[in-house]
């Protein structure tokens, strides 16, 4: 069996960051990564032929300078100069066959009263419903706000914990307010990588204690590690911690999750008549959004990804959707690709299931970090990978 310091379970951008850190502090560490590639919810097709060079986002769409961590981590990898700005092309709504700007969808005598309605209100303990719906009034959020956050986060937003939503971080003026890096944001997974010992394509299968620290069982073998970090998307942490850590499992079991079925298409910019966008929120639609590559623009391709709503359409439904969206002949979508994201499906109340969890984890050498903690954005995983790396240091493990 192999000896490590920390061996951490799954390679995106959670445990990604969490290796980063110890690595950085001198640690031996090992990420054990059951695809083939580095990056999780960082997924970007690289389309090859005719489309070389050419990119779609199958995952997380947006990375901004308030994201103090995952710049840290970057400079630290001396990557900031590939940092690219996107271009400010803004959102639509589509909505009963037809592209509407955002504006016209508001009822403004509604917004009158708005900045008297956010006194006194918290966010702590409210829906996204209860505390934007409150704000905003019922017709602009029903209109607006909720198929936009329900795009924003690809599930219905309506119990999602509105302190969960956005987190107030303070922007380093000195970067572009929205950016990528040449060939996607899986790069960042990538550039990370780099000075990171990750092997691919291993299933974690149990893990027990054992007097030094953990063993770690696997398709291809054991290793044993002094301390764990689980990476993984809640459920697999929950499955894993249930043989050694039942009331952790028990904890996580109650962390629901919401399915996303991604399709990206890349078409001829000749061929489409549709202004530059940066995406489509879709109301009462079979997609949450379309996430427009118009963003970053190419000479001679456009691209789309869109997020449908599980369940709800097959794969000619879901073709035929997207060539009367975009205005083409369904058999002129020919570069399509599809992935299913598995994402937290957070509830009013999951402070208090935090601190539950967190209370179960003091003292011990075991590590959780994810997207299922304060929020689902990138420096949301790379956060709470900091806060457990620094509370592994404090308890001298």
């Amino acid at each position: 069996m192999a000896d490590y310091d920390l061996l951490i379970i799954g390679a995106g951008i959670s445990g990604l960051s969490m290796a980063h850190y110890a690595t950085r502090a001198g640690l031996n560490t090992l990420i054990l990564e059951q695809e083939r590639q580095v990056g999780g919810c960082l997924h970007s097709h690289r389309f090859g032929g005719e489309l070389d060079g050419f990119w779609l986002e199958l995952g997380a769409h947006s990375v901004f300078n308030s994201y103090g961590n995952l710049l840290a981590m970057l400079e630290a990898a001396r990557a900031l100069d590939r940092l690219r700005p996107r271009a400010k092309v803004g959102f639509r709504l589509y909505t009963a066959g037809a592209i509407r700007s955002i504006p016209s969808q508001l009822h403004f005598s509604e917004l009158l009263l708005a900045p008297f309605r956010l006194l006194g209100l918290k966010k702590t303990g409210r829906s996204v419903a209860d505390y934007f719906g409150r704000i905003v009034g019922p017709h602009n959020y029903a209109t607006v706000l909720e198929p936009a956050f329900n795009a924003v986060i690809c599930q219905p937003a309506g119990e999602f914990p509105a302190e969960c939503l956005f987190n107030a971080r303070p922007r380093r003026k000195d970067f572009p307010r929205s950016f990528t890096l040449a060939g996607g944001l899986q790069t960042i997974a990538e550039v990370l990588a780099n000075d990171l010992l990750v092997q691919y394509g291993q299933t974690v299968r149990a893990i027990q204690q054992a007097s030094d620290g953990f063993i770690i069982d696997t398709a291809d073998g054991e290793y044993r590690a002094h301390a764990l970090c689980l990476a993984t998307p809640v459920a697999d942490a929950a499955r894993l911690l249930q043989g050694g850590f039942p009331e952790l499992a028990a904890a996580l079991a109650q962390i629901q999750t919401a399915m996303v079925e991604s399709v990206g298409i890349a078409v001829p910019k000749t061929q489409l008549k549709l202004s530059p966008v940066a995406g489509l929120i879709g109301r009462n639609e079979a997609f949450y959004s379309a996430v427009s590559r118009d963003t970053v623009p190419d000479s001679a391709w456009r691209g789309f990804t869109f997020h449908f709503r599980p369940g709800v359409l097959d794969e000619a439904g879901k073709r035929a959707c997207i060539a009367q969206v975009l205005g083409l002949p369904r058999q002129e979508l020919t570069n399509i690709i599809i992935k299913t994201n598995q994402l937290p499906a957070l509830r009013v109340g999951q402070g208090d299931l935090i601190g539950a969890v967190d209370r179960a984890l003091a003292g011990t050498r075991l590590a959780l970090t994810g997207n299922y903690f304060t929020g689902v954005a990138i420096e949301d995983c790379a956060t709470r990978s900091r806060i457990e790396w620094e509370r592994l240091q404090r308890e001298g493990w």
